[in-house]
């Protein structure tokens, strides 16, 4: 099959456009990657190795698992989970490249596409929502509308604890070791759960990091579109190579 192609000069302008965007892309999953540690190691700093604020003065308790900060309980993971309605379960062939509500899968995709209906689940920052693939484990912590599709499941905090906050508390109890339904032994683990006021300050204090995280996220995606816009065009001379 014949295939055109500009000349090595155009050829490598054009890589150097596009590898512009690539870059962009991959210094903003960087710093998303940045955001992320520091919030896991805000949490490991504050509720695995009690350095939370006013620890030195705060009495420990003995537990079934070991000594814990006094007001501090052991509970089951579904003491602390409210499991959300699943709504509309949308397939590969619902869902569209573009569009305004993001659908998240169980995949280590971030999202399996958009719809321009109305969301199943309403999050924000103030109150995010999270998400579990019942078969691969993925936990994902979300601060806009979206919707879901098969095999995920949607939950919040129960007990008037931050979402934020269990979301961290629970993400790594469980890894897929087979392909079976995890929710259920999820909930069977047990899990150190903090007090409230703690929890909330916890949750606070990351907010912002969510918010960058998400804004980053957008912008990747930005970013990927445009790029893939581009090339056809640069390639076709629809988009004159040097303007660009």
């Amino acid at each position: 099959m014949p295939v055109k192609f500009p000349p090595l000069t155009i050829q490598k302008r054009i890589a150097s456009i596009l590898s512009a965007y690539d870059e962009l892309i991959e210094n903003s999953q960087r710093r998303i990657k940045i955001l992320e540690a520091m919030a896991r190691g805000l949490y490991r700093e504050w509720f695995v190795h009690f350095r939370f604020p006013g620890h030195e003065n705060h009495p420990r308790v003995a537990s079934a698992l070991g000594e814990i900060p006094k007001g501090w309980e052991v509970k089951l993971v579904k003491d602390i989970l409210d499991r959300r309605p699943a709504g509309t379960v949308y397939r590969d062939i619902d869902v569209s490249p573009d569009g305004s509500i993001p659908v998240l899968d169980q995949s280590a995709n971030e999202i399996l596409g958009f719809h321009d209906n109305d969301p199943d689940h309403v999050a924000s920052p103030e109150n995010p929502l999270a998400i579990f693939g019942d078969h691969t484990c993925k936990m994902q912590l979300l601060i806009e509308p979206f919707s879901i599709g098969p095999n995920v499941v949607p939950f919040s905090a129960s007990h008037h604890l931050a979402t934020a906050y269990v979301f961290y508390a629970v993400n790594s109890l469980l890894q897929t070791q087979e392909y079976k339904r995890h929710w259920s032994p999820l909930n069977a683990k047990e899990v150190l759960v903090a007090d409230r006021v703690i929890a909330q300050q916890f949750a606070k204090l990351i907010q912002p990091m969510l918010v960058q995280q998400e804004a980053f996220r957008k912008s990747i995606r930005n970013l990927r579109a445009t790029r893939d816009l581009l090339l056809p065009r640069l390639l076709s001379g629809q988009i004159e190579v040097e303007p660009a």
